[in-house]
Parts: C-alpha cells; structure tokens; sequence
C-alpha cells in the first residue's frame, strides 16, 4: 500500500469530527490534516455543519443509523460500500467499530481502531469484552492515544500489540503581548492569571479547583481564574463557585484563535482532572497545547496525564485534591523564574516530541508494514502454540497421568490434513503431531491447490520426524475432495481429518483412541475445542439433536469401518452431513469432555466463524444480504432437504 497526496487510502467513520470539540474530535482532525489527503472522513447526517476547510478532501455525511434495532445496523453498508484497497479508520470500537468486523466477513475492506480511553472504560460486561475481543483480532492496526490506554487495551484483550501514537500538535503562533492581550481582556497587567480549558464535565476537576480558589487568593488577591469550555456540568460548576464567593471568568463559546489569546494572557495552566469509574483524560492535547504556549501545567494524575505532563519538569502531576492545587499553584505563583523555566521546557519537548507528521508518519509505516497483519512468522507461531501446549495445565496432561489409559500402537491412527494456502498454520499443526503421545502411522497433506504459499516446503521440514506424505492438486478442487483424497491414500484402522489450522495438545490422539477401543460400540469419538480465545463446548451425542445443529467438529476420531466418503458437492457443512449420515446409519459417537485441539482464528476458509446473533438479523430489511449468509443459509437448506429436517 502507497500513500500518496489527494489519493486517500483511509475513510474515517466517527460520530466526532470538527466543528465539535473535544479530544477525540480534534485528534482526527489533526491526524486527517497531517495525512495531506490520504484520509477522508464520513460523519453521520445528524453531525453539525462543518467548517470549510482549505484542503482538498471534503466530508461526507452519511446514514449511519436507522430506527429499529440494532440501529447502527447500516453502518455495516457504509462499511462494505467502502472499496477494498481502502481502510475504515474506526473512532469508535463500540459500534462502528463492531460494524467494521462484521463487513469484513463479509469481504469488506481491512480496519484500524483507534482508542482514546474513555472507550476502554465501558466495556463493562462480558458480552462487550468478548466484542472487543474479536475487533480487536481481525484488526489490521490497533492504536491506542497512549501508554496508559494500551496497557488497558491489553489487560481486556491479550493478544493486542497496539500503535501508540500520542496526540501531537499542530503549531501555532501567539502573535500578542502579554500587555495587548490583558488589556484586550480587561485584565490588570500585574495580575496572575490561572486558566483552565476543558469540556464542563465532572471528571475534569473544575470543582477542585474552585475549592482550591480561596486559598490561592488569600496568599496572591489579584489572582484571576478563567474557565474556557462548556458542558452539563457548567450550572452547577457555576453555582459552586457563587457558594464558596469565587469570582471567575466563564468563557462558554471560544474559537480557536479566542483560546491561543487566553494561552498568551495566562500564567499558569491547571486541569486537576480525576479518573472516573466510565471516564478518564485518556491523554489531554490542552496539557500540550499550554505547554506550547510556554505555560506550566498543573495537572491530575492518572491514566495519560503522565505522559502529557513531565513532573517537576514541565509542571507537576498532583493527586485531584483542593490542597495539592492550591499549594502547586502558589509555589509557582510564588516563584516566577521557576514557572517560566518548566514553561520553557515543555515548549521544547512539544517542539521535539509532539509532530502530527511523526505520528501520520508512523501508522503509513504500520499499514504498509507485512508486520501489521493479524497472521504471525512461522517461527512465531510455532513458539507460540509450543508455548501454549506446555503451558495449558487444563488442556494437557503430562505421560505419567496418562498411563492408566489403554495405549494403543501407533499403526492404528491415520492422520488426513487438506490445506489451501494456509502453510503457516500447517506448520503449527505438524509440530503439535510431533508431540502426540501416541504417534501416528501415517499422517498425508493434501495441497488442494494453493497459490499463495508452498505447504509442500512446510512438510519438507517435519519429514524426520513424522510419517509423511504429500499430495497436491493442480487447482481447487475443496476440501472434501482433498479429505477423501487423503483417506484413500491411508489404511490405518483409525482415522481422523484434522484441518490445517488444527493443533491438538499432545495427548489428544491417545485419548481418542482409548475411548474407541473402550467402547466398541461406538463409531467415533470427538471434544471440545477452543476457536481462538472461544471454548466450543460440545454435548453427548444424540442424533435428534444433531438434526437441530451441528456441534461436533470434523476433527474427530472414526473407525474407517464406518467412515462414508466426504459428499463432494457441499461447499459447506460438509462435517454436519458426514455426521448426520453416519447416524442415520446407526452409527454412534463418544463426547468426550475435555478441551483436545484448538484452531487458529483467521480471516476466511475453514475456520471462518461468525457469532449466531448475525445469522438471526432480519437482513432482508435492509433490502440486501450479505454473500456470506447467503451462502450459510442456502448450504443449509442443501443439507436439511438432503436428510428431509
């Protein structure tokens, strides 16, 4: 992917956007503008009117909501009307963030989220954790508005690695005096101004502040305190401020230009803010904004406030109390020198640190990078699922607990794996057959025509160790034609077809095979298992519930006594068939209760998984349905009308 000028590659959908105000808001703003045209942006029609700009792209409105539920429903649409040599750049996880996932199903195009903090805070219950969860695998990049927000990212989901840009800062000029602009304002020039920018909601600390007045100004009287903002707590941050008789200078509806003259009049910047149970100051542009403006900051400790603000450099981080503000604010009304050097100081550090062309910079890196896609190296995968199978005690068990198990010779077990350009994945599933405790008699890859990768030099590399031969086909021909391909190949008594993203823990085979020789009245024996970080938890086998749904995975153990060819014209399903047939025939199977494979998550192919809540969506009242439950329900009408449910 090249980025280039006026050819954007990314489409911004958000809910926050110019002329609105607020961090989010003005983080993809600055971002969009130092992309020079690589990102345009989509707002829903509700969004204010926007300010011209003097760019060449432009902003669309479009529909993100309807009136039923789910009523962010056609943000998916807008997600797959989005070409695909494009990338959705989602402001918000919860929903839009949950619509890019879902159209990427559906053969929309690769997504990057963006989290700001707060977002983190709300996710609040297991059903949104789990949300979380699958947006955050299927991303392409994750980026997180600081330290504090990824280390939050990654306590709610494991496996994240996010881009950390931090806010930078666009800047600007303070072309007034401090005399002009104090005498513009009414201000008494020898007074010490304490300024305050920020959204009036309760987190930002205004009211600690307004308790912290009284004794700023016993000890500097000529002390002036103005708030610039405005927000749902502005009345009662009012009414405050009239009951402990502070005077300050509320300023509700300040341009930008109003603000950087307020930046120029002021002494000193403070913005106590606290942490909130839903809410938290992510990281605080105003902190680099003062900064800029050579400014000391006084600010709240906690989540990116520290990465914001250097303490004792650029100004102090203070636990959000009335006496921590008071006495911070007084040493450095007290101590001019020192107010101006931290003032210095983080001027400098915005200078060095803080460009908005480092951060467009660096995620244009991200996004071409091979690096950034959710698939890992070879070698990171093969350390990863070694890792995983010596580390699981409630998927494994070690050789000495299995010998109570009958063990059976390691001639009994055929081992069938198509695979269709999934080398990497097979790689791993090969390196968990290597530590079976009871090892295979054969085990035949079939090559079922890929072109992207080579499966053939995978299996070069687990020759020495395992039993191994290879087929391929010149071209696709599906898996149940590569499944029945490898079973003829085979004549071991048992047989199990496992996929090429399939990875059992290392007893897995021995457990199966015991089962089978236990019960010889059975057909074939099957398990839980885990799709990426989700337990599939199967049930004791009855063929009437098995007419209802299918819960028994093709990664089976069955007597090739009972075993019926794969029916080659299923595209999908095609497990549910073999199961259902076998049943219709009397053939029983064994559930056994445990946790024995699990399979990597990935984008399509066999392991593709959509959540039930998505099937059940009335599509057809959006006028359309996506191809992939088109095809879901139209193989399932295939099988029910084939076995008459």
């Amino acid at each position: 992917m090249t980025f280039m000028k006026n050819n954007p590659r990314l489409v911004g959908l958000t809910f926050d956007y110019p002329p609105m105000r607020g961090g989010v808001a003005r983080y993809l703003s600055d971002l969009v503008d130092a992309s020079d045209g690589n990102i345009e942006v989509k707002v829903p029609f509700e969004h204010p009117s926007y300010e011209l700009r003097a760019t060449s792209y432009d902003v669309q409105r479009v529909n993100f909501w309807w009136i039923v539920w789910p009523k962010w429903l056609p943000l998916i649409k807008r997600c797959l009307e989005i070409p695909k040599d494009k990338v959705i750049l989602v402001s918000h996880v919860f929903p839009i963030g949950t619509a890019a996932w879902l159209s990427k199903f559906f053969g929309g195009p690769e997504f990057v989220v963006l989290f700001h903090g707060t977002d983190l805070k709300r996710v609040n219950s297991r059903w949104k954790k789990f949300l979380l969860n699958r947006i955050c695998k299927n991303a392409k990049v994750l980026i997180a508005n600081s330290q504090a927000t990824a280390q939050a990212l990654k306590r709610l989901c494991a496996t994240a690695e996010p881009l950390i840009l931090t806010p930078g800062l666009k800047p600007f000029a303070i072309r007034y005096s401090l005399f002009a602009i104090r005498q513009e304002f009414g201000i008494n020039e020898n007074a010490k101004v304490i300024l305050s920018v920020a959204r009036l909601v309760e987190r930002k600390g205004i009211d600690t502040l307004i308790a912290a007045a009284p004794g700023i100004l016993e000890k500097h009287p000529n002390t002036v305190f103005v708030v610039i903002g405005n927000g749902p707590y502005a009345q009662v941050l009012e009414s405050l401020a009239e009951v402990n008789d502070v005077q300050i200078k509320w300023i509700k509806d300040a341009n930008d230009e109003d603000v950087r003259k307020w930046y120029a009049a002021a002494d000193v910047f403070c913005l106590p803010a606290r942490e909130q149970t839903d809410d938290v100051e992510g990281f605080g542009i105003v902190f680099l904004e003062a900064a800029y403006a050579g400014l000391p900051v006084i600010a709240g400790k906690g989540w990116g406030t520290s990465e914001a603000v250097v303490d004792g450099e650029t100004g102090y981080l203070i636990a959000p109390t009335a006496d921590q503000v008071a006495n911070k604010i007084i040493k450095l009304l007290d101590d001019p020198e020192l107010a101006q050097r931290m003032g210095q100081v983080g001027r400098e550090r915005v200078e060095r640190e803080f460009k908005w062309e480092d951060r467009w910079s660096a995620l244009a890196n991200k996004l071409n990078s091979t690096n950034c896609h959710p698939e890992r190296s070879h070698t990171e995968l093969k350390d990863l699922g070694r890792s995983a199978l010596q580390s699981k005690p409630d998927l494994s068990t070690s050789f000495v607990e299995l010998t109570p198990l009958k063990m059976t010779k390691g001639d009994d077990i055929a081992v069938v794996i198509p695979c269709w350009n999934h080398a990497k994945e097979l790689d791993e599933t090969l390196s968990a057959l290597e530590h079976q405790t009871l090892q295979p008699k054969e085990v035949v890859v079939v090559d079922d025509g890929s072109t992207e990768d080579d499966p053939k030099s995978i299996v070069d590399e687990h020759a020495k160790k395992l039993n191994l031969r290879f087929f391929r086909f010149d071209v696709n021909k599906g898996a149940p034609v590569a499944r029945n391909k490898g079973a003829d190949m085979t004549s071991a008594p048992y047989i199990i077809f496992l996929d090429a993203d399939a990875t059992l823990v290392p007893e897995a085979l021995a457990k199966m095979c015991n089962a089978l020789e236990q019960h010889p009245e059975i057909g074939f024996v099957y398990s839980n298992f885990k799709w990426g970080g989700k337990l599939m938890k199967s049930k004791e086998f009855s063929l009437a519930a098995l007419r209802k749904m299918n819960y028994i995975h093709t990664t089976s153990l069955i007597h090739r006594a009972v075993l019926q060819p794969f029916d080659e014209s299923l595209i999908k399903f095609q497990d549910w068939d073999l199961w259902l047939t076998l049943g219709e025939k009397g053939v029983k199977g064994k559930w056994l209760n445990e946790t024995l494979f699990s399979i990597t998550e990935r984008k399509s192919g066999m392991s593709h998984w959509l959540p039930a809540f998505v099937h059940k969506l009335q599509w057809p009242i959006l006028g359309w349905t996506p191809k992939e439950i088109k095809r879901y329900r139209g193989a399932e009408t295939i099988i029910r009308k084939k076995h008459n449910i």
